[in-house]
């Protein structure tokens, strides 16, 4: 293929800080709202015009990992800290849905604008310098070090130094750009994306009554008729806070012959959003024909872009690994527990679920510092994790305390002119409990 030598130019340095923090998921807000609380001077990039992420943008739409895991026994929420300070303050806005049952575990379905809201109010309460609608381009580096960002908006392309980095991209790219190693999943396969929707004048009256495993004997009885075209046999509804709507998480992306799609493609993506909003009228058709409460219920939205639960893990100085989680094992260096499932959704695969009852496993600080990269923390779902593991470990809550570490972590970089992985993790739990995290 032939190539074009573009115009040289002169790139601006529009911003300096201490603390710049990529992507505006819970990760990244938690990250730069706990550097900026801390008095550093701290710039956040989201490429959307809102915060939130996969959780909002792409309607994951629930906190998951907040509470314990059992068979017969109580559900309790054993995740604090910034997540639980999130959760409250959804909780005073009357924005979520508590301990919404699934599986051996519960999540906490919430309102979209609402979460926004808050992000918001975070974000200028700490002082943090947000740049919304602005996309990462590239890395500035000095040897092996990260020193600053080439970022584009409607303003031009621009760079923006700073001291430490923090990649809260979900996808690894400002690690990967910096020349970090990474892997995609198991052999290359990663979990398949989802179009998420919201329903509205739903009767959860009636709805109510079904359980998800009720719900996917109803997607076996609609298969069966030949008429419907459900790839996702498991899908997951859950009631939001406005009592006549629901959280549709239903359906599969997969390519053709079963071709794995990477969020990394700007043509598996573009490919994932026409298939999504494919399926989404179909789930929408089996769900008021199928489910008592859903006969007059219609779609008010989808997801403003495809849900990625998986893309490029940044190969970290631990790799949090498959029986860490299903040993329940525990770390010195522990910045949050889960109890959270090991959930795989592997496409024509349907859905894995295993369980982890009556116990709960740790994630490292370690998993968060890519291998021969200076100056950068990665958090959320592109940490340091084996496929298994990460399929537990890469949901809301956790994401939420990753970046609460990662902020103070970076802080102290700051302060004492240190790298992350020159970190006392000693301190950073200490700042973490001091401030509600159970750990």
């Amino acid at each position: 293929m032939s190539s074009i030598l573009e115009e040289v130019k002169k790139t601006k340095i529009i911003k300096e800080a201490d603390i710049i923090v990529i992507g505006g998921g819970p990760s990244g807000v938690a990250a730069a709202v706990t550097a900026g609380e801390q008095g550093m001077k701290t710039i956040i990039v989201e490429k959307n015009g809102f915060f939130g992420g996969a959780n909002v943008a792409g309607y994951s739409g629930t906190i998951g990992g907040l509470y314990s895991s059992t068979e017969n026994g109580d559900i309790e929420q054993i995740v604090y800290g910034f997540a639980g300070r999130f959760l409250d303050l959804l909780k005073e806005k009357k924005g979520v849905v508590e301990k919404v049952k699934f599986g051996h575990t519960a999540l906490a379905p919430h309102d979209p604008f609402i979460w926004k809201e808050i992000a918001d109010k975070l974000i200028n309460n700490a002082h943090v310098k947000a740049l919304l609608h602005t996309s990462f381009v590239d890395v500035i580096m000095e040897e092996n070090k990260i020193v600053g960002i080439i970022v584009e908006n409607k303003d031009g392309r621009s760079a923006i130094k700073g001291k430490i980095f923090i990649d809260a991209t979900g996808d690894g790219d400002v690690a990967f750009k910096a020349g970090a190693p990474y892997i995609y999943g198991k052999d290359g396969v990663i979990q398949a994306m989802t179009m998420a929707f919201r329903m509205a004048n739903v009767d959860w009256n009636k709805a109510s009554k079904y359980s998800l495993e009720d719900i996917w004997e109803k997607v076996k009885e609609a298969d069966e008729t030949g008429i419907y075209d459900l790839p996702r046999k498991h899908p997951f509804v859950f009631p939001l806070p406005r009592k006549d709507q629901a959280m549709m998480n239903c359906t599969a992306i997969i390519g053709a012959n079963n071709k794995v799609l990477y969020p990394t493609k700007a043509e598996d993506l573009t490919y994932a959003e026409f298939a999504g909003r494919e399926q989404v009228r179909e789930y929408e058709r089996f769900a008021k024909e199928y489910l008592e409460g859903f006969e007059d219920a219609y779609i008010i939205d989808t997801a403003s872009e495809i849900g990625i639960r998986q893309s490029r893990t940044i190969l970290g100085e631990y790799t949090l690994k498959n029986e860490d989680v299903v040993n329940a094992k525990k770390f010195d260096t522990a910045i949050v527990r889960s109890a959270w499932p090991i959930e795989i959704h592997g496409g024509s695969q349907g859905v894995k679920v295993v369980n982890l009852d009556d116990n709960y496993y740790e994630i490292p600080f370690e998993v968060m510092l890519p291998q021969k990269i200076e100056g950068i923390m990665t958090v959320g779902r592109c940490i340091s994790a084996e496929h298994e593991a990460l399929a537990s470990a890469r949901v809301v809550a956790q994401c939420f305390e990753e970046g609460h570490a990662a902020g103070y972590a970076a802080t102290l970089c700051v302060r004492e002119n240190t790298m992350p992985n020159e970190v006392d993790v000693k301190r950073v739990r200490a700042f973490m409990i001091e401030n509600g995290s159970k750990l």
